[in-house]
């Protein structure tokens, strides 16, 4: 090579350095954005253009890896959304799967740009957001990762009620779908204006068929109606109360309060029945207490202070018990009626391993649903909230009120509590349920049918929530066909894949 050549090599290269400079600050940009649109931070409009300046970065630099483009984006993104890892899974774990799994979404990205790349126009619009809810589904539906790794771009909205309906049709993966078109579609847009001086009509009309979802969503939330009744859900905070946490002889800061002595199982008691009749002039129908193993589900005294309160009180109670079977020890759920007699109970099915260490078996898959004044009711235990299919299948069985004691504490981490939270406002509007969680420090919750959170309590502190709800009689799609737009994304994206690899090979 000549020195004259050599030299303009160099220049070139010198000149490519602050353009790559300036892609990767695009990325890192959009981790930012997304990052602040999650739960927690709670900006969720960002969920919508979160990902436009990495993808224009892409855009721009063709000959760079979309991959590694990626990478800050994935990174950034995965440190603040899975920021609760080191608590939740021990530092040791916890810290390196934080960088794991920005790298899996920065490869993510790379898989559908390469896809995007090669699929003609303007279908190529549709090939990022196939491969990114493809994957997303899957991840969250495997097993062991899927109990963890749960966090999808869909959550950015779960304060947002109008995005929220379309999961009643679809499901998470068609929110995620949806809102990863206008990224890829403003990107596109924007990089034609600037770079061709013309207007990309294939992003205009992907633009205006989520605006046009987004407003069916917003039409479709009906008025609260005027027969309403009132649910109360209690945060007893025992997982941080010395006072209480002494009364044990097995509890420890990275196990749940379990009930292990009469002396515990009473101040548990005496805490949530102080809460409990704080609310007792707003006349609730239900009041739901934290998943902490109170008492053996069997124990007449037990049963009888509840019962009492119950008629006190004049509302069903519903409160975590462990339930001893002769196929296992349970952790369970109990309603007891104004009558102050049990009106049932159902075991948890979503145990999680340190149940399973504490010598706890998951509860057999029946969904039984009671009957109620103010409609049919199915009871679930926290974890019992994450996977996609047991509420639904309470759905199907009839079930209108959802009720769940719940434990979310991890050390006393703030940043868990949004996440599992959005859970419950998703399975919610999937399908048509009200739903009312009882915490022991996350998030008291309860949302109407439509995804409307009508009340929350605080992280980390103790107090209880109540606030007027409805039922409706409307069975959604996605409660009938279950996860059919996932799979529809899978297999899309294995067709897409596929045919796109074979067109180069021919080529």
């Amino acid at each position: 090579m000549k020195a004259s050549e050599f030299s303009n090599t160099k220049r070139i290269a010198f000149a490519a350095q602050p353009r790559l400079w300036l892609g990767l600050g695009l990325s890192a940009l959009s981790g930012l954005l997304m990052a602040a649109a999650m739960p927690g931070m709670d900006f969720g409009l960002l969920g919508w253009v979160a990902l436009v300046p990495m993808l224009f970065a892409i855009e721009s630099l063709p000959g760079k890896s979309a991959i590694g483009l990626a990478m800050p984006f994935g990174i950034l993104w995965s440190l603040a959304a899975h920021n609760w890892y080191p608590d939740v899974l021990g530092p040791t774990l916890g810290y390196p799967l934080m960088f794991l799994v920005g790298t899996w979404y920065a490869l993510l990205i790379g898989l559908g740009v390469m896809l995007q790349r090669r699929v003609p126009a303007p279908l190529n619009l549709l090939a990022l957001p196939v491969v990114w809810s493809a994957a997303e589904f899957v991840r969250y539906v495997a097993p062991v990762i899927g109990g963890w790794w749960f966090v999808w771009l869909a959550n950015s909205q779960w304060r947002i009620p109008p995005a929220l309906q379309i999961l009643s049709v679809t499901g998470l993966p068609g929110l995620s779908f949806l809102l990863m078109l206008p990224n890829v579609a403003l990107a596109a847009l924007l990089w034609r204006a600037w770079r061709e001086r013309r207007v990309h009509w294939a992003s205009l009309v992907a633009l205006g068929a989520v605006i046009a979802i987004i407003a069916w969503g917003a039409m479709s939330i009906p008025a609260i109606p005027s027969d309403t009744f009132t649910i109360a859900a209690a945060t007893d905070l025992a997982n941080q109360d010395p006072a209480l946490k002494n009364r044990s002889e097995t509890f420890t800061q990275s196990k749940a309060p379990y009930a292990d002595t009469a002396e515990m199982s009473q101040a548990l008691f005496d805490v949530n029945a102080q809460l409990t009749r704080q609310i007792q002039d707003e006349n609730p129908a239900f009041v739901v207490w934290p998943e902490n193993e109170i008492a053996d589900a069997d124990d007449k005294q037990f049963t009888r202070q509840v019962g009492k309160l119950a008629q006190d009180i004049h509302a069903y109670l519903v409160t975590d018990v462990v339930w001893n079977t002769p196929t296992g020890m349970y952790d369970a759920a109990l309603m007891i009626g104004p009558d102050g007699q049990e009106v049932g109970r159902r075991a948890k099915i979503n145990i999680t391993s340190g149940e399973k260490a504490s010598g706890f078996v998951a509860g057999p898959e029946t969904f039984p649903v009671f009957d109620t004044p103010f409609g049919k009711v199915g009871l679930g235990v926290c974890w019992d909230r994450h996977p996609l299919w047991i509420v639904r299948e309470l759905a199907r069985a009839g079930a209108q009120i959802v009720l769940m004691p719940v434990d979310d504490d991890f050390d006393g981490n703030r940043n868990f509590p949004p996440y599992h939270a959005a859970d419950g406002v998703f399975r919610a509007v999937e399908n048509r349920v009200t739903l009312a969680l009882g915490t022991t420090s996350g998030i008291s919750l309860i949302a109407d049918p439509y995804g409307r959170i009508l009340a929350e309590g605080a992280i980390n502190a103790r107090g209880i929530v109540a606030a007027k709800t409805f039922v409706t009689a409307q069975r959604t799609l996605y409660t009938q066909w279950g996860d059919w737009f996932g799979w529809l994304m899978v297999g899309t994206s294995t067709v897409l894949a596929g045919a796109t690899f074979r067109f180069k090979k021919d080529a």
